[in-house]
């Protein structure tokens, strides 16, 4: 099938190359708030590649509304990896097909431990059924042209210690034979909560000694150092980071290798941002971010302050008055946003879709979600003074 593309696609494999000897920077995919404009904010301080959130192959595949609401790019949004959530192979193709011509590669969740998710047969729910994971590999890559990145992003798989590791290489591997350009591996099992304790950073290192093709480690990085340890401890050749980066969006900037909150400069960054996104970027996700940013500077009365202030006036405000953050001058212009269309590709439509076009999700991307919710009050009950963590809150991706 010819699919078109709207501007050239990077060539993923290449970006690890480039980034030798140090490792590629990366921006995980999280639910909610790894959208456009936060993608832009971590651009400016060192990400090399981004995915976006999670979507769900299902209703990006039979909705329209679906479509225009998770989905947002510009022209300077690349190199950029599309992440989905799909049950099988003709979903997962479907939904690739549909979003080529404004990426640089698909990735299959495999990492997502959120029982929702599992239940459903996404996420962790499909390291259940290695067979089928290498299904839905080969089959989009006999679909889409070859210098397209596909890549899977998983968990260890459960067992014992030797039987984990064991088995996550004979996945790992089954998935560099099908195709993948890359793989993610996230050091826990699907069992495992968050905690230093329980990342298993050698059974990282025996995966990536086991392959040819390049692999990106996730788990526990919150700084500049944390990212620079993991890669020396596993010799990956690519760090990502999640809740870290929520925490400080200017983790991966080198001018700031000591910095334990986030920077003045990329807070007024985002500031900046949201002025040039205007109704783009809905006030809930702008307001989010600065409270994972910020929240740290605030004491208990201020931060009970700012969680009660409802648009983005009241908050530069706000931020003026009690921290001199501010915007860099006047309004700037509007930013850049791609019309982004999909005639080019007509999904298949089957019986269990069009109903589930009716189907409320899980979660919603206007609502405010158990993490940040569990974040807000787990925040606003700690004494002034006291540092922040986002610690076991972060629920979504890992």
């Amino acid at each position: 099938m010819n699919l078109p593309q709207q501007r050239p696609h990077h060539e993923i494999a290449a970006l690890f190359a480039a980034a030798q000897p140090d490792f590629l920077r990366v921006s995980a995919p999280m639910v909610r708030y790894s959208k456009l404009e936060f993608r832009r904010l971590v651009r400016k301080n060192g990400v090399q590649l981004s995915f976006t959130p999670m979507m769900i192959s299902e209703s990006i595949n039979n909705s329209e509304k679906a479509r225009q609401n998770e989905f947002t790019t510009d022209p300077d949004d690349q190199p950029l990896v599309a992440q989905f959530a799909a049950k099988d192979a003709t979903e997962f193709v479907t939904s690739a097909q549909l979003i080529y011509p404004y990426v640089d590669g698909i990735d299959l969740n495999c990492g997502c431990p959120q029982s929702w998710a599992m239940s459903k047969g996404y996420g962790c729910g499909l390291l259940r059924q290695p067979e089928r994971v290498r299904e839905v590999v080969q089959q989009v890559r006999r679909t889409l042209p070859s210098d397209f990145s596909v890549s899977v992003k998983m968990r260890l798989l459960g067992g014992s210690e030797a039987d984990s590791v064991e088995r996550t290489i004979d996945l790992a591997r089954q998935l560099e034979h099908a195709g993948v350009t890359f793989l993610t591996l996230h050091g826990r099992t699907p069992a495992q909560k968050h905690s230093k304790d329980t990342l298993n950073i050698s059974a990282m290192e025996e995966v990536r000694k086991s392959l040819q093709i390049p692999l990106i480690v996730n788990g526990n990085v919150e700084s500049w150092s944390d990212a620079c340890e993991l890669h020396a401890q596993t010799g990956a050749a690519g760090v990502m980071a999640a809740r870290g980066l929520l925490a400080n969006p200017a983790l991966f900037n080198s001018d700031y290798p000591t910095a334990t909150t986030t920077p003045l400069a990329c807070v007024e960054q985002w500031l900046d941002i949201a002025a040039a996104a205007g109704d783009n970027l809905l006030f809930q996700c702008f307001h989010h971010h600065l409270t994972f940013m910020w929240s740290s500077e605030m004491k208990r009365s201020l931060r009970v302050q700012f969680n009660s202030l409802s648009t983005k006036k009241q908050v530069v405000e706000f931020l003026g008055e009690h921290y001199n953050v501010r915007t860099s001058g006047p309004a700037p212009e509007p930013a850049p946003y791609t019309d982004c269309t999909y005639t080019h590709f007509t999904p298949p439509r089957h019986a269990r879709h069009i109903a589930a076009e009716a189907e409320e999700l899980a979660w919603s991307s206007r609502s405010d979600g158990k993490f940040f919710t569990e974040f807000k009050e787990h925040q606003i009950s700690k004494p002034a003074g006291d540092d922040l963590e986002l610690g076991d809150l972060f629920g979504a991706e890992e």
